[in-house]
């Protein structure tokens, strides 16, 4: 390797190094707080990196590697985003008198995993970045230990995420023994070539490789109907985890996943085809399911399939606008359910359990005015009202549908999306009436399972989850008010990963 590809790569090795720092200092008995500003220290140095080696984009690093405007755009967003979930995770933390030194080094190894993914070109890369990611959430769903529901989600995760993982391998396998190519471009390309000659065994394996690397991507996405694992691993999980799960992690596949179907031919009708089922299941099984709950937690996990489902609409329409669509929608839908589940994360902080109940959100209005606008900005914005990015994010899926000619996809869509709207509003409706009482009629259960009520008593916010709540609702609100700084980052991006 040269010197320039070790700058190229400098915002991965900045976060490597400090995950490695993080666990040794923890090791050696450095403060949390020690701990907890290192990390906020580390992400910040990388994300200084990303910028500095910005000039230097496009640059191959090996083939397994490059780093590009696209790939510089999703380590941007994705490691801005561990960067508020480890200022949101000390209060939550410390609440629960958990050791800080394992949960900060593996919060950063994972976003090491999502780095990876974000700039792999060939498939070894590409396996290696998932499993460092993957791990890490091993680990981190399980992190309360003492608690049987995070245990309960770690063990599902883990035998899912295994399956997932075979398949992917196992695909994998198929279309090298098909192609003799890991490179992602050479494969999408090859493959095309193999499945339009017919029924020669090549065909055959090239068939069953990318019906085993779909089978492998839907179960990590989330996608009806391998999406089972997503609410009751949702709700399990510590609900800073359950903000990585929901936001970085399907982040950084849908960033390779997309690197992947640019890199294929455009003229194929089949894919588009199974993307576009995909997408209808998707988003009707979600919304459809979150009618249903009466947990935070399972309710947002349920949304989030349903948005993954929005995302496939614009996978399915393809093209340079489909493309710009799917990179505009992950952007506005990392910020705003991060939002959400902050919120979440923050009320957690200050009980002895997690806030999931809906139930324990009544009053909330009156009770933290503060923390219901942030989560009612951010609910809008999942709803797809204006002025939120929301909006904007949807609207571009639907014209980018609507363009390639799926107009029975965008028809699909906009059915879906009215149907969400019942359930976030049924939440904004909840925060609104009038708070419980103790030990009144309408109290929730002590013994409920599904979490505990906030306290009582008037609690302040930890000033930096205060700080990042708050640039999280400047952003949606950025987003929606003034696009054009935003589309012109995902014009650029996508003009990079296509060659443009």
């Amino acid at each position: 390797m040269s010197t320039t590809d070790l700058v190229v790569l400098l915002p991965l090795i900045v976060v490597a190094v400090m995950g490695t720092a993080v666990m040794l200092a923890g090791a050696y008995g450095a403060r949390r707080v020690v701990l907890h500003w290192m990390t906020i220290f580390g992400v910040g140095i990388s994300l200084a990196a990303i910028a500095t080696v910005r000039p230097l984009a496009p640059h191959d690093v090996t083939p397994l590697l490059r780093v590009d405007s696209y790939s510089i755009l999703f380590m941007t967003l994705l490691f801005s985003g561990t960067g508020i979930l480890a200022i949101i995770s000390r209060p939550y933390l410390r609440a629960r008198h958990c050791a800080s030194d394992p949960y900060y080094s593996l919060l950063l190894f994972a976003t090491l995993g999502m780095g990876v993914l974000a700039c792999s070109t060939h498939f070894a890369s590409l396996f290696l970045g998932l499993e460092t990611l993957t791990v890490s959430l091993y680990v981190l769903l399980g992190y309360l230990r003492t608690d049987r529901r995070s245990l309960e989600a770690a063990v599902k995760y883990l035998i899912l995420a295994a399956m997932a993982s075979a398949f992917l391998l196992f695909g994998i396998a198929l279309l090298y023994a098909a192609t003799g190519s890991l490179v992602l471009a050479d494969v999408a390309a090859l493959t095309a070539d193999i499945l339009a000659t017919g029924n020669s065994p090549e065909a055959i394996w090239a068939a069953a490789g990318v019906l085993m690397l779909i089978t492998g991507f839907a179960f990590k996405l989330a996608l009806v109907p391998f999406h089972m694992w997503s609410p009751d691993v949702y709700q399990g999980a510590p609900a800073p985890v359950t903000a990585l799960i929901a936001t970085g992690s399907k982040g950084a596949v849908i960033a390779v996943l997309l690197r992947l179907l640019t890199a294929g031919p455009g003229g194929d009708t089949l894919l588009p085809s199974v993307l576009g089922a995909l997408a209808i299941a998707t988003m009707f099984g979600g919304n459809l399911l979150a009618l249903l709950q009466t947990d935070m937690k399972r309710l947002l996990a349920y949304s989030s399939v349903a948005h993954i489902g929005y995302l496939f609409v614009a996978m399915a329409a393809g093209g340079i606008a489909g493309g710009e669509a799917v990179v505009f929608y992950v952007i506005v839908y990392v910020v705003t359910t991060l939002g959400a589940f902050g919120v979440v994360a923050v009320l957690s902080a200050e009980a002895d359990a997690d806030v999931d109940d809906l139930d324990a959100y009544r009053g909330l209005g009156r009770r933290r005015p503060g923390l219901a606008v942030v989560l009612g900005v951010m609910l809008l914005s999942l709803a797809g009202i204006p002025p939120t990015g929301g909006f904007l994010a949807k609207f571009a899926v639907l014209s980018a549908a609507v363009a390639a000619g799926r107009t029975g996809l965008a028809v699909a869509m906009a059915v879906a999306s009215s149907i969400a709207i019942f359930y976030y509003l049924r939440i904004l409706v909840v925060m609104c009436m009038e708070p419980v009482t103790e030990g009144g009629d309408d109290a929730p259960k002590a013994a409920a399972p599904t979490g505990a009520s906030p306290p009582a008593a008037p609690v302040r916010t930890a000033p930096g989850s205060t700080v990042a709540l708050a640039a999280l609702v400047l952003i949606v609100l950025a987003i929606g008010l003034h696009p054009e700084p935003w589309l012109q980052a995902v014009g650029a991006a996508m003009a990079s990963l296509t060659g443009g």
